[in-house]
């Protein structure tokens, strides 16, 4: 009876352990040995929540620059209808000024819908993966190793849209604009009409700089940071907030309990 009991809880301790390993899977380059100890239940789960997360950022901040570059468009081009319909000795430089302003303005819009971050694709991507493998339950090593794959680019995009290179792009874009400006008023011969060349060049060339800086800096770069972690090993959960009501004893009334 004895060597009965040792043999079942040996057999209990060897399941156990198999079961472990079997809810382990190998990490991506530069992953920890604190990452391959966890759960890959755990890593499925952070990773999803992730990407939806930057998903969700990601498709914010590009119907905001849609409506910010088509109203910056929008602007410049009733402007330069307003000026072409006065007789104003500066009209002409008025208008043309505008028309290359709005010109440059469209980009904008254009820029955010054509390079649209690829993790608003790769959001509903997993989704459907989790969906057609029960939560990965069914080849979860294969699963996370897919998600991996997706959420480690989705974080280099991002560190190439808000790196040197973007910066550089913005400033030569915003640079172009103000240079044709300035040539404008470096040959034009009219005292007034060279004035008003420069002052669309200042501030056109400002506020062109401002946008642009604000649309690099407000790029999501949570997948950055969070494929950091995620290498290290440092998963933490979703904080779980629910709320109730409270009956109050010494008053009569009640009271909105919050907890997180």
């Amino acid at each position: 009876m004895r060597s009965w009991g040792v043999w079942c809880a040996s057999a209990a301790v060897v399941l156990a352990a198999s079961t472990a390993r079997a809810d382990t899977c190998p990490v991506p380059q530069g992953g920890g040995a604190r990452l391959a100890a966890l759960d890959a239940r755990a890593r499925i789960d952070f990773l999803h929540r992730n990407v939806d997360a930057q998903a969700h950022y990601a498709r914010l901040w590009k119907w905001w620059w849609v409506g910010i570059g088509s109203a910056t468009f929008t602007s410049s081009a009733v402007q330069a209808i307003g000026w072409a319909a006065g007789n104003d000795k500066t009209r002409d430089a008025n208008v043309v000024d505008n028309v290359i302003v709005s010109a440059f303005s469209i980009v904008t819009p254009i820029f955010a819908l054509a390079f649209a971050l690829r993790v608003e694709k790769d959001a509903p991507a997993i989704d459907e993966l989790l969906q057609q493998t029960g939560d990965g339950a069914a080849g979860s090593c294969l699963v996370l190793a897919r998600m991996e794959e997706l959420f480690q680019k989705d974080a280099d995009e991002e560190a190439l849209n808000t790196g040197i290179l973007a910066q550089v792009a913005a400033i030569v874009g915003v640079g172009a604009m103000f240079a044709i400006l300035a040539i404008e008023a470096a040959v034009a011969t009219d005292p007034d009409v060279r004035d008003a060349h420069w002052l669309n060049a200042a501030t056109n060339g400002i506020g062109g700089l401002i946008l642009t800086e604000a649309q690099v800096l407000t790029t999501p770069t949570g997948a950055i940071s969070a494929y950091r972690s995620y290498l290290k090993g440092d998963l933490p959960r979703a904080p779980k907030v629910s709320w109730s009501v409270v009956p109050l004893v010494a008053t009569p009334g009640v009271a909105f309990k919050l907890s997180f």
